[in-house]
């Protein structure tokens, strides 16, 4: 765990930051364009992790009534495996409190084992299958976190 790591919730600003973390993060990124339209939306939450000044991770979710769909996650890859992962999702489980929800959701490659685990770790359940999900055909798993 990094001793200094902080979170606070994104700007515009750092939109350049999260797009980096995710062309080193996921098949398919989401471009700048896409990050700053999600920024801007009303319902839409974005969190920064940071240590020293940089950003090492971050994850974003929208606010629908009393549920939480998280969009992204991602760590840098060199701070991956120092528990930032695992600090995001705890501090995800405070936002769901601060915003009176009783859920979270979310989608994952049911090829992405790391992610899986992260997410089981924090008490998220396997619900389903979206078959297909992603662009490149690959099915989809839909986990549920209760509070």
């Amino acid at each position: 765990m990094i001793p200094d790591l902080s979170f606070r919730k994104a700007t515009e600003s750092d939109a350049e930051a999260i797009a980096q973390i995710e062309s080193l993060s996921f098949k398919t990124p989401w471009s700048k364009e896409m990050i700053l339209s999600e920024i801007r939306e009303p319902i839409s939450f974005f969190y920064l992790a940071e240590t020293q000044g940089r950003v090492v991770g971050y994850y974003g979710f929208l606010h629908i009534l009393d549920e939480l769909h998280i969009l992204n996650v991602a760590v840098d890859p060199s701070f991956r495996r120092m528990g930032i992962g695992s600090a995001m999702m705890d501090h995800l489980k405070l936002e769901l409190i601060r915003l009176d929800c009783r859920a979270a959701t979310l989608e994952v490659r049911e090829s992405n084992s790391e992610a899986i685990k992260l997410y089981e770790r924090a008490g998220f359940s396997l619900a389903g299958v979206r078959p297909h999900y992603y662009m490149d055909k690959e099915n989809a798993l839909i986990y549920w976190l209760e509070q």
